[in-house]
Parts: C-alpha cells; structure tokens; sequence
C-alpha cells in the first residue's frame, strides 16, 4: 500500500517541474554570483540538505571544482553548545552570521513546524536572503512566511518518510541542474 501512494506521489511530482528548474536556476544564479547556498532543516529533513551539501561540496556525478554550501544543522559542537532556552535560535544565529545578501537559504523540512526553522526563515528575510523551502503537505508555518520570490516546493503528501524520500529525489535532480548550468 506505501509503494503504491509513494509512486502516486511520485506521478503527482511531475506537475513540481517548474518549480524545481526555477529553484534550481535560483540556486545556481547564488553560486554564480559568489554566494554560498546555506542549507538547514531538522531530523531526517538535516540528513538530505547535507547530503545536498555534500554533492555540491565535493560532486555529485562527475568530478567537477567544489561548490559553496554549508549545512548549517551539521555542526554537532554548534548545535549542542545551546542552551535549552536558545534552542529554537540554533539555526537563526548561524544565517545572522554567516548570511551575506549573495547567499541563498534551503530550508527542508517535512511538517514545518519547528520553531528553529521558523525562526531561520525570519532571519534570512532579515538579511534578504532568498529562501527556497522544501515541505510536505503538512507545511506548517513555514509557506506563510515566504516573501515574493521565495520559492516552496511542497510534496503532495503528509507522511513524512514519503515526504523525506521525495526530497532526496528533488535535490538530486537540483544537484544534477546546477552542474549542468554551471559545468555545461
């Protein structure tokens, strides 16, 4: 029953296409322009933006020159230097920063609904940061936040293992478009 609404979810991605190549130009366009891509989100949502780190730090299919891209949720020392009462400013902190107007954020998350990305969100509309969000259906608070030419991608689903499995396929197909429009 998973498999089928996984690939029920998978056919319904086809109508993200346009979404996902002007992200990925946006994406690429930051790079471009000498900005780094600041990546963050929370759980399993954390592992897929550093593997999309990771791909743009090292390669993704071919060997190419390294890309600027920090993960910002990757830094165990960081995070648990926290107090409890800062917690929800463990990724804000960071983009205040780090952030420069050049840079662009990818926030992912599958519900949307933690107070630190909430918070990160707000932080880089602070510095004008454009903000590129990948959700689930269940997107929390996170869409309301997003300013005229901030992009979001949701997934058409509020499970979030299908969401989780959808994002990883969306940032390797970001992965293969930025070395495509940057490498040719």
């Amino acid at each position: 029953m998973r498999l089928a609404k996984a690939t029920d979810i998978l056919h319904k991605s086809s109508n993200l296409i346009p979404q996902l190549v002007t992200a990925g130009q946006k994406l690429s366009d930051c790079i471009l322009n000498d900005g780094k891509i600041l990546v963050l989100g929370n759980g399993s949502s954390a592992f897929v933006g550093q593997i999309f780190a990771a791909h743009l730090m090292y390669r993704f299919e071919r060997d190419r020159p390294g890309l600027p891209a920090i993960s910002l949720n990757a830094d165990a020392t960081m995070i648990n230097s926290l107090s409890d009462e800062s917690r929800s400013e463990q990724y804000s902190r960071q983009i205040k920063a780090l952030g420069r107007t050049s840079d662009c954020l990818l926030i992912i998350s599958a519900t949307g609904t933690c107070a630190d990305l909430i918070q990160a969100v707000s932080a880089a509309h602070e510095l004008e940061l454009p903000v590129i969000a990948l959700t689930g259906s269940d997107d929390g608070k996170i869409s309301t936040l997003l300013n005229y030419g901030d992009i979001e991608i949701r997934v058409d689903s509020d499970y979030p293992p299908t969401v989780r499995e959808q994002h990883l396929l969306l940032i390797h197909c970001w992965n293969e478009l930025i070395d495509l429009q940057i490498f040719g």
